[in-house]
């Protein structure tokens, strides 16, 4: 089982060195900076900081605030419900030999993201159902949260595990492991980096960082901009590009 890690570690570095890979995590990444950004916009919570959200979590059970710690839970349960879809359609379509497996999930995406415009846009507060929980609230938290997981499985699958767009203390992590080998590499060549520390290179992890920051930025200043319009704009051209590659 050992000797298959150094095989596997080459073919995630190939897959990923690929031009349309490549570009299709960037550009996924860039997608996950703007809707968190707009979605903090929409209801003040970053869909995609499970860390933050599970010391949340942590913080209101310990307080007896139940309210905010459904909330939390909830957030949970939806990103994870949106990986387990993504995983299911992506197995489903691998073993049934369907091609253009990410551009049907980015069809998916773009129906999901119309859902979450439509209850941002028409779905008024109305009465809660705990304090501070309107059915408003669950939904776009729930819908921002399922896809957020829904669209990180996606480049999970793709680069093998090795980058995940929404896992930017992971990512960070990795660009300061990678810098620091190098330094020692540079100061002792002779010296031995571990190979599965350097399997994802470090400039793609930089790219990442930077879709998901640039995304964040534009996601902000569309939704300022068209409030729930932008999301609507952001999923026709997700549907563009899922219908493209699906030719």
């Amino acid at each position: 089982m050992k000797a298959s890690h150094p095989t596997q570690a080459r073919r995630a570095a190939r897959t990923l060195s690929e031009a349309p890979s490549r570009n299709l995590v960037m550009g996924l990444a860039g997608l996950a900076g703007l809707i968190n950004a707009a979605g903090f916009h929409a209801i003040g919570h970053f869909s995609s900081h499970l860390s933050g959200t599970v010391a949340v979590l942590s913080d209101e059970v310990a307080g007896a605030e139940w309210s905010l710690a459904l909330l939390a839970v909830w957030v949970i349960v939806a990103f994870i419900l949106g990986a387990m879809v993504t995983a299911l359609m992506m197995t489903r379509l691998r073993e049934t030999h369907r091609p253009g497996r990410y551009a049907r999930c980015l069809i998916v995406e773009a129906f999901l993201l119309v859902g979450v415009a439509a209850v941002d846009r028409f779905i008024a507060p109305g009465p809660e159902w705990l304090p501070g929980l309107s059915v408003r609230l669950l939904l776009l938290v729930g819908g921002l949260s399922f896809l957020m997981g829904f669209q990180n499985a996606i480049v999970t699958q793709i680069s093998h595990a090795r980058i995940r767009t929404t896992h930017v203390t992971g990512m960070i992590t990795d660009i300061g492991v990678g810098l620091g080998q190098r330094l020692a590499h540079r100061l002792h060549p002779d010296w031995h980096i571990p190979s599965g520390f350097a399997r994802t290179p470090l400039m793609l992890h930089l790219m990442t960082v930077s879709a998901f920051i640039v995304g964040g930025v534009i996601g902000v200043i569309g939704y300022r901009w068209q409030g729930p319009g932008f999301l609507l704009l952001t999923a026709g051209a997700v549907l563009a590009v899922g219908l493209y590659d699906l030719k």
